[in-house]
């Protein structure tokens, strides 16, 4: 008959015999996680050396962003504010070309002729096209390229940059 204890084997004859298969297993497992502590500090100080700045700037993920702002007045021949008056703003590609055909923004004119467009999550091209129709029908449409040239940003957001446009509608041709 065997009776067992904690480790060991007591035989019928009085004999002990040491269980070792559980002496070697507690010894793995006191390496697994000596070795797992050591590879985990390697791993923490690779880390904190991959984030040092040498001089390239910090790793970013995500989309560079510009905030442009395109205000201004319109007005018809005889310096009259043009209230109601739709502006249509696309964004172009370099080559002058919509950067898409089916999107673009519009905003109206107040009362006193002024508007103002602001768009905080612009790409970084920073070229527009702004359109000025009057929706009464009286004047004719004009329009204008703008180049907008961002300025103070860091990281991602690439700046800031505010253009003005004036509109002098001219009467249409009967």
């Amino acid at each position: 008959m065997q009776y067992f204890l904690k480790g060991c084997i007591l035989l019928n004859d009085g004999t002990f015999i040491i269980d070792m298969r559980n002496a070697m297993k507690k010894e793995k497992k006191h390496w697994l996680h000596l070795y797992n502590r050591i590879l985990s500090g390697g791993l923490v100080l690779l880390g904190f050396s991959a984030c040092e700045n040498n001089g390239t700037g910090a790793d970013e993920y995500g989309t560079p962003y510009c905030r442009f702002e395109i205000k201004g007045k319109v007005q018809d021949e005889l310096q009259q504010p043009v209230s109601d008056a739709r502006i249509i703003v696309k964004e172009l590609m370099e080559n002058g070309k919509p950067s898409d055909p089916y999107y673009f923004d519009t905003v109206y004119t107040r009362k006193n002729g002024e508007f103002q467009f602001l768009d905080e999550d612009a790409g970084s091209m920073g070229k527009y096209r702004v359109v000025c129709e009057d929706t009464s029908g009286e004047n004719k449409a004009d329009s204008v390229e703008l180049k907008m040239e961002p300025k103070g940003g860091k990281g991602w957001f690439g700046g800031e940059d505010s253009k003005e446009v004036d509109f002098n509608l001219k009467k249409k041709d009967e």
